[in-house]
């Protein structure tokens, strides 16, 4: 009997600890989560949303949520909610969100992005330290993107850098092929840094009397140059005018000295003589008077007047 007592103890307390097992194994998953049952570590099952069983000891459940949005930050970190009745605070990390952009500008960047797991085997075994990959991917994409801009355009242009950020992440990240999607990339400022903020101003002034004086320099030159085109049509213009004058002229030069060659191979005497009348007419038109000197008498003819003749009989010899 006391030996038939103490199987039937030992037969119930195994079936107490096998329902008690039996109970502890059971586990839920919750609306938008996504399970993995592993059997020493290894993954053989996933389960959605629902009431499984596992063996315990020998299986292991995790689960992650597949509708979370994820929220990480880049160049600072809140130390501090914020609540109604105090503000968030926040630490700028430096050294994260200091880059370079094309002209050598600095500027220090702050963004977050959000992400959901889309496969959990994967985030969970596929990639070490998902959330570090994450942050390195971005910051990879972010820098490459504002080393491809200027300064001014970096500064001003804050959606288009998510607009392009945002695609070139998620490609990145699918890459890696770790089951994750990215929701959202937004920059929550993009300014220059503290330490270097009196050299950016001095370089905007240097640029702004650049253009002052750039400015001035066109509307000195659209003062000066017509003017100077309309002084350098007037002076081709002249030189035009001379140069045809002076074309005619010596064509018509050239017409009265053939003519008069012609005339000269026809009677060279007579042309001859005549030429020497019209040379004596040219030289003696401005002259009053001549004196004539014929042998021992001189003459003197009046050339001034009508043509009357004036003589004076003078002795003593030639003059």
């Amino acid at each position: 009997m006391k030996k038939s007592k103490l199987t039937l103890i030992v037969l119930l307390a195994a079936v107490l600890v096998i329902g008690l097992v039996a109970m502890t194994g059971f586990y839920r998953v919750g609306q938008g989560e996504e399970a993995l049952e592993l059997t020493f570590g290894e993954v053989t099952g996933k389960h959605g949303p629902g009431l499984y069983w596992h063996m315990p000891g020998i299986q292991s459940v995790i689960s992650e949520s597949v509708t979370t949005i994820h929220t990480m930050e880049y160049g600072f970190r809140t130390t501090r909610q914020g609540s109604a009745g105090r503000a968030a605070v926040y630490v700028d990390e430096e050294d994260e969100g200091v880059m370079i952009t094309s002209d050598n500008s600095i500027v220090s960047l702050e963004a977050i992005y959000q992400y959901t797991i889309r496969d959990v085997e994967k985030y969970t075994f596929d990639v070490d330290q998902p959330e570090e990959t994450l942050q390195l991917a971005f910051e990879a994409v972010i820098r490459r993107n504002i080393q491809s801009r200027t300064l001014d355009d970096a500064l001003l242009n804050k959606e288009q850098i998510e607009t392009e950020v945002l695609p070139d992440f998620q490609a990145l990240i699918d890459s890696y092929d770790m089951g994750v999607k990215i929701n959202n990339v937004r920059i929550q400022n993009i300014t220059v840094p503290q330490a270097v903020a009196s050299a950016y101003e001095d370089v905007n002034n240097a640029m702004n009397e650049k253009t002052k004086r750039l400015d001035e320099a066109e509307r000195y030159k659209n003062s000066i140059l017509p003017t100077a085109r309309s002084n350098a049509h007037k002076v081709t213009a002249d030189a035009e005018a001379y140069k045809a004058e002076t074309i005619a002229a010596a064509q018509a030069d050239v017409a009265v000295f053939t003519a008069i060659l012609e005339e000269y191979k026809a009677a060279p005497e007579i042309m001859r003589t005549r030429l020497l009348i019209e040379t004596l007419e040219e030289v003696l038109a401005s002259s009053g008077k001549l004196y004539i000197v014929d042998g021992s008498t001189t003459r003197l003819l009046t050339l001034n007047g009508a043509g009357a003749e004036e003589a004076a009989a003078v002795t003593g010899g030639d003059r």
